[in-house]
């Protein structure tokens, strides 16, 4: 299926299109971290989510090379947008709305990729989605707070 593929392929042109022609709000060092550490906890969760319980997954049950590009592309790209544009200065009611906005973007596209057969569910539902999206953005959201951390005391 041609969707199977476009979908996520135009969305990862698209994403990070955004990321160039943006105003950066995020250092390129803290891109590059964010880009590896986001690929390490997309393969964390799925390996016990999609391997190990087999709830949702890529293409086919199992480990599909078909994925490593589509992923490395899109998953990178949706944690520097998130972190870019995040309103670091801002009150406690923005940045939680703005984890919200984009919980339901990312559940959305989820919906999207499922549609087009790139994704699968199985015994996963959306509403998971909705509940572990927050969590995760706030982990992104840590981890650029280490990296900075780390990057002030010289380490």
């Amino acid at each position: 299926m041609v969707a199977t593929y476009v979908i996520p392929y135009t969305t990862a042109i698209i994403f990070w299109l955004i990321i160039i022609f943006s105003k950066k709000h995020i250092t390129k060092m803290e891109m590059y971290t964010t880009s590896f550490f986001a690929l390490y906890f997309e393969l964390f969760a799925n390996l016990i989510l999609d391997i190990k319980y087999d709830l949702y997954g890529y293409f086919d049950k199992g480990v599909s090379f078909r994925t490593i590009p589509i992923v490395i592309l899109i998953f990178p790209a949706v944690s520097i947008l998130y972190l870019n544009f995040y309103p670091y200065n801002k009150s406690s009611l923005k940045k939680f709305l703005y984890i919200m906005i984009c919980t339901i973007i990312g559940v959305f596209f989820e919906w999207v990729f499922l549609q087009g057969y790139f994704f699968y569910h199985n015994g996963w539902k959306l509403w998971y989605s909705f509940v572990s999206y927050p969590l995760i953005f706030y982990i992104l959201t840590l981890n650029l707070r280490i990296t900075r951390k780390l990057k002030r005391k010289g380490s």
